[in-house]
């Protein structure tokens, strides 16, 4: 039995708990709430200004899963920079730093365009990929980290797209600009993170990046017209236009290292649509 410790005990923190105490692994887990899922070992604290507080015994896995408090550059800094660092600061008094697995983002790639893996090099344009790189580059220089890339996480809770094209298709707002869609349901994002955290422990080292996304990268065109249908709604659009963006691949799930539970959005909407 391992030590894991998580610190973010959101929607994915709290999935990859379930997955891992499933496996028998003692789980401990940081949040600034102080509720934790069931057999958790929960050290409630604000790692942006409280003394950090850790498990007393020594940790074989830290997950970093943070969420900011703020979409701004603040708060993206806060969350992926000053946090984890002054965990990893706190943690390295007390012990050697165990492996890392860094939940990051495909904003790490910036406008690039055409298609977008593993091997491609990232040009944060923005300060959240800025940011979310620069904890990466960190992290893989204080100790042996993976940091897994997602696209846009959907599933339960977030209906941002289900609302959108019901908007949309209702006349309330207007059809957004072709371009490519990126994305990967919660539950895979859990099960990959798993599936890494059981690499690491096996000492079977992952690589230092991940990319996390389904095998579906589509228009949001065809997405938006297909959730439109679901809810018996009609969304034309048009035919010709060329979207824009970037279409994401994982050279590692694309491998067969891990098989994706829902491999299209079609798949992961149909649960909460049938």
């Amino acid at each position: 039995m391992a030590h894991i410790l998580i610190a973010g005990l959101g929607d994915l923190g709290r999935q990859l708990a379930a997955l891992l105490q499933t496996d028998g692994h003692r789980i401990s887990g940081i949040r600034r709430g102080s509720e934790a899922p069931s057999g958790v070992d929960l050290y409630a604290q604000d790692l942006s200004r409280d003394p950090v507080m850790l498990p007393p015994d020594p940790v074989d896995l830290l997950c970093v899963i943070m969420t900011p408090a703020g979409r701004d550059e603040a708060g993206y800094r806060q969350a992926y920079i000053t946090n984890p660092l002054r965990l990893l600061d706190a943690l390295a008094v007390q012990q050697p730093l165990p492996p890392v697995l860094f939940v990051s983002s495909t904003a790490v790639y910036g406008e690039e365009q055409g298609w977008v893996d593993e091997d491609t090099p990232p040009r944060p344009v923005r300060f959240n990929g800025r940011l979310l790189l620069a904890a990466e580059e960190e992290l893989s220089v204080r100790t042996l980290a993976t940091s897994v890339r997602f696209t846009g996480i959907y599933g339960p809770g977030r209906t941002r797209l289900l609302t959108l094209a019901r908007r949309v298709a209702e006349g309330e707002e207007a059809l957004p600009e072709a371009r490519y869609g990126n994305r990967i349901h919660s539950a895979d994002c859990a099960g990959l993170l798993a599936h890494l955290a059981r690499r690491w422990l096996a000492n079977d080292a992952p690589p230092g990046v991940v990319i996390g996304t389904d095998e579906a990268p589509v228009s949001n065109h065809e997405v938006l017209a297909w959730l439109a249908a679901q809810q018996g709604l009609s969304l034309p659009v048009p035919t010709d236009a060329a979207p824009g963006g970037r279409r994401v691949r994982s050279q590692y799930l694309a491998a067969g290292h891990y098989p994706l539970r829902y491999p299209d959005y079609k798949a992961g909407y149909a649960g909460r649509l049938g």
